[in-house]
Parts: C-alpha cells; structure tokens; sequence
C-alpha cells in the first residue's frame, strides 16, 4: 500500500468583491513572492472555479478542479474548494468592502494527489469554524490545517473516500455501462448540471469506475499545450454577472432576517446537494417541447431518414459454441461469479489504468465559462468536462456528447455513435446483473464487476477482425475503441498484452450465452426507458390510465377493471426482478427512469428565498439545423 507525505501543497482563500468579482484575498504558503493574495498566470483563473456560476444561491457547496501543475507542467495537481455564504450580520470584523447583505468566501486545498473526498470532509469542518468566529483576517486557523494536513501520511485508495458508485448505478441503472463504454472512446463529452459541487463528484464517481484510474490515470488530465492562449469573458458578460449579483440582495436580505433558520444550516454536513439551481449568466437554454416539435416533423417526413435512439435496434446475437459456454455467466448470475474468472489478473501487469486522459484528452471535473475557448483549441483532441453554466449547454458544436446529470438523460447527434453505444443482449444481461446486485453488495463490488467486464473486453479485441465472439460487445462499438491512441499505447505498453494470466483467459463476453424469453424482456424494457419513442409510450399509458379513471367515476366500474388490466400489464413488463429468483433465468429489470442522483442532497440547502427558473427560450440561430438530429439516447 503507498502513503504520500505531505499531499496538501496550498489553501487559498477566493472571496466575491462588489466590484471585482472573485478574486484571491490570502494564499499560504505564498505562490508569488511577497504578495499572499496573488496567483501565478497559469492559475489566474483559479477564483472562477472556487466560487462557480450561481454559487450565490446556495448557502455552501463543495467543488472539485484540476490544474496544471507549477512546478512539474506535465503534472496535474487536484482542488478542493469549500464554499460558504452567510449573512453580514454575522460577520464580527466588517471591512468597509463588504457592501452587499451577505459575505461569500471559498477555502481551497490544491494537493498533489486526487483526494477530493477524503480531505473535503475534513475542511467542511475547518471553514466552518473559520467563519463561526466571524473575523476573515484571522487566517491562523487556515494555517493549522494546513500543517495537520500535511503531518499525517495518507494512502492512495482513500480517493474513493466520498464517491458512491452504488448510488450512481442505482440512479442511471443500465446507461452506467453505456457511460463506462464512452469513456473508452475519448469523444467530447460534456456533463452539464447543477450545482457545481455535485456535478464534479458524479463526474469523478464516474471516473473511479475505470480500474486504477482516479488513483493513478489522471496526473496528466489536466495537461495541454495550448496553440492559443485564453481569452478573457467579454465584459458584457462580467457586467451581466455584476447585475445578476445586484438582483440577488431582495433575497438576500430575507436571509439576514431569518437569522435563526441559517444556525441551522449550520450542520456538521452541508455539502452534496443535486437541487437545481438558476443559471443567472443566461436565463435561455435548449427548449425541449421546441426539438420534440422538430422531431416530431422530422418523423413525419418521408424524405428523410429517421434517426434511432442507442439501444433502439434490436439485433439477435449469434450463440457461441458449446465449449465456450462453460465459464460463462450468462446462466449463474452468483455475485461472486465473474470476479472468480479475472480475481488471478494483476491489474497492474494488466496496464491499468489504461492511457485514457494522455495526448491532448484532458479531463476536468468542472469548468468556468473562463476556459470555454479550451474546448475549442486544436491542441485538445477530446475531453470529458462537468460545466454548470447554460452557455457551454448552447455551443452544441463544441461538443459530441452532452450528458445532463439532473435529468438523467444522455443526447447525441451523431449517428455513427448512436450504434457504436448500443447495447447488445450480453451487455444489457451484465448490467442488469450489476443493477440487481448493486444496492446489497456496496462500491468495491461494482468496481470489482466493471474490471472484470473490462479485462474481458480487452482479452476478445485481440481476437482477429470479423470473429463473432467481437459482436458480443458491439463490432462497431470494439472498431472505435481498437483505432483510439489509448488502445494502440495500450498495447504497446503490455507488449501486445502477453501477459500469461490474461491471456490464458478465454476471449468471449462473460455473459454469452443462448437467447431467451427474458432477454427479450430485458431488451424491450431497456427501450422503452432509453428512447425518445419509449418514452413516448409511457407517457401515453400514464395518461391514459388518468383518463379512464376520471372517465369511470361517470360511467362505472367496468372501465375501473380495465385501467387495472392496462396497469397491471404494464408493470409486469418494466417490473424490477425479484433478488431471490431461481439463478438459471436471466431476469428482465426496471427500466423506467430513476430519480435524480442526489448524494447527501438533504445537506446543502439552496437560499430560501430563491425564485423558481424562467422558462427557457430557444436560441442560437446556427445550431437550428443541427437541433433536429438530436435524439435522446
């Protein structure tokens, strides 16, 4: 097990000034000689990312970035902003800048190794004693932290500290996998949600599902060489976030005067909040009645052809031969039965963590509308980014993937993407065993799952081009994934995976198996929830069931047992399997939509005061056309 000495490098204290915005008011130990509240330029930014877009309604949040490193520029180091807002009243020692009816400050932790949970718990603790004894100008307390921090030796796995992969398959069930396979393709994938704190902890949850790869996979994400610097925002905006501030003290001031409900915000835990908050740099956003409308027509033409969901196309996979069946886990659905098959394989002499986040493909829990030109800039070849502001949502051409983390929903345009994410027969069985399993069997389990499905995908790409054992885990789908430089590096770096454990493993899907009755099921469930047309179906029924039962209280209970009939059939199709179901029948699960993915989200609380979202406008005339190709996946 390896232990880092001195994994904290920095706390830096960002406040909001009425006329400057965010800026660093003390840095320990000094960055710049002489001057605590400066940073260096590849950290000017830094501020944006410790108080992120509408932070303001919020009475605290916990945000997780990257930066490039100073001193090693191939290097990555990891932040860690705790952000708090409180009432002026409160504040013991006022400064004559503190104009506005309530003081927002964030404490950020740069360190050298990814940590983000395991020290967020600890300096919640921290700044809120900071801010109880109501003086800012008294940092000491800042400084012993950070000298506690560091005189402890810390060990490496505790990066999973704060990062609950069950919830995360709990809440997305079968797109986890769809999820976990884009990540292997390093498309531009942009993950929008609110607020900031939880968007870059789902962002990095998602990431821990990669075997060794928040440990170890991500000291060179934040690295690139740009071919053009960072352009400054526009001061139209900075004068639009000025004005959105000033817009914000009428609410404000109800939390100066409901001083006894903020002593009880004041709670050991206040972070992990997923409530959605008001984008107020921008008050459009992508009108979704607008691209039904649009697609609806578009469907209606016959002169164009229709564009499928991922998942939507129903494809019979060709069975294996019988002496390929036998380790398969397509008929035991044990919980311990697939690690058993790879538990042998070093994952380190396996080339884990694969070279995913190298070679311009950066990955960056979250970003402020400072860095919107990076997406753009040549020298990035992809990115996977969590973004909380409407305006990266609009700039669709930026761009491959948008996941939405509050509505669990994943869109894309492009068609030839669409079929490399399908899901076949054997991937929806090993998701739906993962789902089945996840609530009882806990985090270390599902990682275990998602590397043993990895092994097994890696050991079948060996496999000459056109064997049917590749069509298991989508041609399309392992073509993609073999031409990425991840995968050439990765074979070079194994020796072209001679590894004898690995390749004494039989190349196949660990779930093939023969087609039955209940993969049908499985199948048409897994439809239903991830198409535009499933979707539609089930609306359909919802409404239909509210209309006969009105109907009935007028015409009698006949339509009373029809409705029960329509209801009872319909969830008997999208039912979740029973756990204690006989282990030979591969059960089908429920595929209707979970809710939100909200860790801890009754701990963080938006300001009381604030007002429900506008309505959002269609906008950006140039991405009209490009609007009725979207389809959610």
């Amino acid at each position: 097990m390896s232990f880092i000495n001195e994994p904290v490098l920095n706390i830096i204290v960002v406040g909001f000034h009425h006329k400057k915005g965010c800026q660093v008011e003390h840095c320990y130990p000094e960055l710049v000689a002489g001057r605590p509240s400066e940073l260096p330029p590849a950290w000017r930014y830094l501020p944006a990312l410790a108080l992120p877009d509408g932070s303001h309604n919020y009475l605290s949040d916990t945000i997780f970035f990257s930066l490039p490193g100073l001193t090693e520029p191939a290097h990555t180091v990891y932040g860690i902003s705790c952000f708090r807002q409180i009432p002026l009243e409160q504040v013991a020692q006022k400064t004559e800048d503190m104009t506005r009816s309530s003081v927002q400050k964030s404490v950020c932790v740069i360190c050298r190794v990814p940590l983000f949970g395991r020290l967020a718990v600890k300096m919640e603790l921290v700044v809120r004693a900071w801010f109880l004894q109501g003086d800012f100008s008294q940092t000491k307390l800042l400084e012993d932290a950070f000298k506690h921090l560091n005189s402890c030796p810390v060990q490496i796995d505790q990066a999973f500290e704060g990062f609950s992969v069950q919830k995360l398959v709990e809440s997305w069930r079968h797109k986890a996998l769809l999820l976990f396979k884009l990540l292997l393709l390093r498309r531009k994938v942009l993950i929008y949600g609110s607020p900031a704190g939880a968007l870059s902890a789902a962002l990095l949850t998602l990431i821990s599902l990669m075997p060794r790869c928040l440990e170890y996979g991500l000291s060179q994400s934040a690295n690139v060489v740009l071919s053009r610097p960072l352009s400054p925002i526009p001061p139209v905006i900075q004068e639009e976030k000025k004005l959105d501030t000033a817009d914000t003290d009428s609410f404000k001031e109800a939390l100066v005067n409901g001083s006894n409900q903020l002593d009880e915000e004041l709670s050991p835990k206040e972070t992990g909040n997923m409530l959605e908050e008001k984008d107020r740099v921008s008050r459009q956003s992508f009108d979704e009645s607008i691209l039904s409308d649009v697609v609806d027509r578009q469907e209606l033409s016959s002169g164009r052809e229709k564009c499928h969901s991922i998942g939507e196309k129903y494809k019979i996979q060709k069975s294996v031969v019988e002496s390929q069946q036998s380790p398969t886990m397509a008929r035991d659905m044990s919980v311990d039965g697939l690690y058993n098959l790879t538990g042998q394989i070093d994952q380190r002499e396996c080339g884990f963590p694969l070279p995913l986040f190298e070679d311009g493909y950066i990955c960056l829990p979250y970003l402020s509308l400072q860095y919107l030109d990076l997406l753009s800039d040549p020298a990035v070849q992809g990115f996977v980014v969590g973004a909380s502001n409407v305006l990266f949502k609009q700039k669709r051409q930026l761009f491959d993937v948008l996941v939405e983390v509050n509505e669990m929903r994943i869109e894309t345009a492009d068609m030839s993407l669409r079929r490399q994410l399908t899901l076949g027969t054997e991937d929806l069985r090993f998701a739906d065993h993962v789902v089945r399993h996840a609530s009882t069997q806990g985090d270390t389990w599902i990682r275990d799952q998602f590397a043993s499905y990895l092994i097994y995908l890696l050991r079948t790409s060996l496999l000459p081009e056109g064997s049917r054992e590749i069509e298991s885990y989508n041609t399309q789908f392992m073509a993609a994934f073999k031409s990425t430089p991840a995968y050439e590096k990765w074979l070079k770096e194994t020796n072209n995976a001679e590894i004898e454990s690995f390749i004494n493993l039989t190349p196949m899907h660990p779930f093939s198996g023969q087609l039955s009755v209940a993969d049908m099921k499985l199948k048409l469930a897994h439809t239903m929830s991830t198409t535009e047309g499933g979707r539609k179906v089930s609306a359909a029924v919802a409404s239909t069931g509210r209309a006969v039962a009105s109907t009935s209280r007028a015409v009698g209970g006949a339509l009373s047992h029809a409705r029960g009939a329509l209801s009872g059939w319909w969830s008997a199709l999208t039912a979740p399997a029973p756990a204690a179901l006989d282990a030979d029948a591969c059960d089908a699960c429920d595929a209707s939509d979970a809710d939100d993915y909200e860790p801890d989200s009754e701990d963080n609380r938006r300001h009381p005061d604030a007002e429900a979202d506008p309505p959002d406008k269609f906008i950006e005339d140039d991405t009209a056309t490009s609007i009725s190709k979207i389809r959610v996946i």
